[in-house]
């Protein structure tokens, strides 16, 4: 009998777009075809939303446990107040409390194994502020205790993470150093060995400067020293690139993933490349927790515009990433002889000057 994935959604800032993301989802009835959802919410604010969208055909099946979850409809666990009042398009303390009172529901469920995926429905800065965190990756890192998590952008094109998240444009360059990057690199490269069944990556490394030979200390000091210590370590890691040139001449499609050094610089491409078919996931967690790179869409909430194919690629790239680690962890519990976890992707024994068309950039 085959086994569907449990996906605990999280609603959100109830006044956001988050429900009607999510209404538009359960919608569909293949969703049920590919995991059995379970929304962490309020069933009273869902019924609210699909009347002011009139998607009312969409019903959700009320539960208490996963365990109850209905394999054939969407499911939903009731974790908060019905007295919440829902102010369309604001964010408030009650909404954002709302929202991180589901958000741990469903990461307690997750870590007792009662679901296996985590995907997160857009909330405001203010719901994360109010713990003492910046955003979600950042409050995953507080809930799991430890050190460092890294973010992954993944679409169809690229997957692109980041050697500082969430950091001030003057502080990238401080907080940027061997060490820090060196581990970057080991998590981007097991990601992608266990995430994604890539058995040699290769990892694209961009610059900090724009105009290497002018301000390329960062380069010649920090990041060609951890690129050089990454290879003696078995990484496949190529760079510095200058990150206009690199993306203009589609170099990203030479590589496995691209390591940016700092938001703006690997998001902004993203972005530009993703066309819609974008989601983000953290990696250095136990479990696995997805988001859609959907903003919670103040201005636009309850008019029955919001797209949800974000976290509906947000819920795929989820249940992927899970199959994969599953299957590769256990792999590797009991290796097969000869057995390439990566006989679908593009590696071969490269040397950097083999892979065709790239050159190094050094400043």
């Amino acid at each position: 009998m085959e086994h569907r994935l449990k996906v605990g959604i999280t609603h959100g800032d109830v006044n956001s777009v988050s429900y009607e993301l999510i209404i538009k989802l359960f919608a569909e009835n293949r969703i049920c075809e590919v995991c059995t959802p379970v929304l962490y919410g309020s069933p009273k604010i869902a019924a609210y939303y699909r009347k002011v969208l009139n998607l009312e055909s969409a019903s959700l099946n009320t539960i208490n446990t996963p365990g109850e979850a209905n394999t054939k409809r969407a499911n939903i666990i009731h974790c908060v107040d019905d007295d919440i009042k829902v102010e369309i398009g604001k964010e408030t303390a009650e909404s954002a409390d709302a929202a991180t009172i589901a958000l741990n529901r469903a990461l307690q469920h997750l870590d007792k194994n009662e679901i296996d995926v985590v995907i997160m429905a857009p909330q405001g800065d203010d719901s994360f502020a109010r713990t003492g965190t910046r955003h979600f990756p950042d409050y995953l890192a507080k809930c799991y205790n430890v050190p460092e998590i890294m973010t992954i952008l993944v679409n169809e094109h690229v997957k692109i993470a980041f050697a500082t998240e969430n950091t001030r444009l003057e502080e990238v360059a401080q907080r940027v150093t061997i060490k820090s990057l060196e581990r970057k690199l080991q998590m981007l490269n097991s990601s992608l060995k266990i995430d994604f069944t890539i058995a040699k990556p290769k990892i694209a490394v961009l610059a900090i400067n724009p105009i290497p030979g002018e301000t390329g200390e960062e380069e010649r000091n920090i990041i060609i020293p951890a690129i050089e210590r990454a290879r003696q370590n078995g990484i496949m890691a190529v760079g510095p690139f200058l990150a206009d040139r690199f993306f203009s001449d589609r170099a990203h499609e030479k590589f496995d993933a691209v390591l940016a050094m700092y938001h703006d610089q690997g998001a902004i491409p993203f972005y530009l490349l993703s066309e819609g078919s974008g989601a983000a996931y953290v990696t250095g967690i136990p479990g696995v927790c997805a988001f859609s790179l959907d903003s919670p869409g103040w201005e636009v909430v309850g008019q029955g515009v919001a797209n949800e194919q974000g976290i509906r690629n947000a819920l795929y790239l989820a249940t992927d990433v899970y199959n994969h680690r599953k299957r590769n962890l256990q792999l590797l519990k009991n290796p097969l002889p000869h057995y390439d976890i990566g006989a679908n992707s593009n590696e071969s024994d490269l040397n950097v000057e083999q892979i065709e068309g790239i050159k190094e950039e050094l400043p």
